[in-house]
């Protein structure tokens, strides 16, 4: 079974093999390059969607003959005064389309108030704000304040395996 991820990034694809192992055998996963539409840190859930939406639809398109799309997408929500670090999953096999999002987690207000949205810099940030070395494609921020029991590769794993709903029990959909 052939799995194609809309990014590179080691995080996401591992994310999607460790979910796809769960529930199929004989697995290929691997990443593709393709934007996400939305700005390097989206702050809505509504943009945090689209990212992973868009990035499935890329991913289905670079590999056309891949049995099952993936799109990752984390991002910042408000919730009141609260900003949470969330991600969401799209999964698409043919026109089927599975949606999940990961464990949310409430970020340290050092870091929103430095964060610009807009600009890759963010990784950075996350390095120097937590006292880390590329977080953002390791542990992750929840890594660091979890004292390493859950990582940016576990939670998004969740979120794929929320998406995967849908094709594991179709009879309810």
């Amino acid at each position: 079974m052939q799995v194609v991820v809309g990014s590179e990034n080691p995080v996401k694809v591992e994310a999607a093999r460790q979910a796809f192992s769960i529930y199929f055998d004989a697995i290929e996963v691997r990443g593709v390059k393709v934007s996400s539409g939305v700005k390097p840190v989206p702050t809505s859930g509504a943009e945090t969607l689209q990212g992973a939406l868009t990035r499935v639809r890329g991913a289905a398109l670079a590999v056309s003959d891949a049995d099952f799309s993936v799109g990752i997408e984390a991002g910042i929500i408000t919730v009141d005064q609260y900003k949470l670090a969330l991600g969401f999953a799209a999964v698409l096999k043919a026109d089927e389309l599975g949606l999940g999002s990961s464990s949310g987690f409430q970020l340290p207000s050092e870091l929103v108030a430095k964060l610009d949205p807009t600009s890759d810099a963010f990784k950075q940030l996350i390095d120097d704000t937590l006292g880390g070395e590329n977080l953002f494609q390791g542990v992750g921020v929840i890594g660091v304040l979890t004292q390493g029991k859950l990582t940016r590769t576990t939670i998004l794993r969740d979120a794929v395996i929320c998406a995967l709903t849908r094709f594991l029990s179709p009879q309810f959909y």
